[in-house]
């Protein structure tokens, strides 16, 4: 079966993770970091960064936007469908830290 690629960027992630665990301390940076390195350390997932610092679609003022919150920008990748459920799972693991 031939896989989807789909486009998504750590602002996505981020978003998932405060808003279902809004008492994760990770900082956005050592989130964004994570994130990539089970994206680029996953065989299946083919993953590529394609584009850094994209404007997040929030904008980049206002009271939820800091280290500990939503971000202003964040990098974006490409990769294999497939691996959505366990990048989810990925992310919840993270999250109750």
């Amino acid at each position: 079966m031939d896989s989807f690629r789909v486009k998504m960027g750590n602002d996505e992630f981020i978003l998932f993770i405060r808003k279902n665990f809004p008492n994760c301390g990770l900082t956005n940076d050592v989130l964004g970091k994570r994130i990539w390195s089970w994206l680029s350390g996953n065989a299946t997932a083919s993953a590529s960064q394609i584009e850094p610092d994209k404007p997040c679609y929030w904008g980049s003022q206002g009271s939820f936007i800091s280290d500990i919150q939503l971000p202003k920008t964040a990098m974006q990748f490409e990769f294999n469908a497939v691996v959505l459920s366990e990048l989810y799972r990925f992310l919840i693991s993270i999250g109750r830290e």
